[in-house]
């Protein structure tokens, strides 16, 4: 080694010594940068994932005001459709509770025992009056109460009918 030595110029040593220099540094300068480079899409990065927070989140508030503008509109409408119903339906049974008693139909009057002033059987006195063809107290509340229970099915069926037209439903 030491005769390879005495060959070699000296210029030579300061070549390879600058050589070796010039490669460390452009080591140092790709590391550097790829560190630069790293920590700038790493910001990029997050910048995107809070700016697509941001809009989600923007998202989500508008999708709960719609939501709640949507329930209020139903509430009114369901409100509506409720005091309808109830408005007709406390009318039946107004015109219920103020209608005299049922009287027989015609081809129901029978020329059967008319019941004794006094009698205290279930189907005598108040009760009925074969003579004047009222029908039995029990007899007209059922018939009532079916009368009031066709009429909160009709009103139902109305309050349901009324919000398929008024909603833009119907064909």
């Amino acid at each position: 080694m030491s005769a390879l030595a005495g060959r070699v110029p000296g210029w030579l040593y300061g070549a390879v010594l600058v050589c070796l220099l010039a490669g460390a540094g452009m080591l140092y300068q790709r590391m550097l940068g790829n560190a630069q480079g790293r920590a700038a899409v790493q910001a990029q990065w997050d910048a995107d994932k809070q700016f697509r927070a941001a809009a989600e989140t923007k998202a989500v508030a508008r999708r709960a005001a719609e939501n709640l503008g949507q329930a209020r509109q139903q509430a009114a409408v369901a409100l509506a459709i409720t005091k309808a119903y109830d408005e007709e339906i406390n009318d039946v049974r107004a015109r219920l509770a103020a209608a005299e008693r049922m009287r027989k139909p015609a081809f129901c009057a029978s020329g059967g025992p008319v019941a004794q002033a006094g009698s205290s059987g279930a189907e005598g006195g108040a009760a009925a009056d074969p003579a004047g063809g009222l029908l039995p107290d029990a007899v007209a509340r059922d018939i009532q109460a079916l009368i009031l229970q066709t009429e909160e099915v009709a009103a139902t069926g109305r309050a349901c009918q009324s919000f398929v037209r008024e909603n833009g439903m119907a064909p």
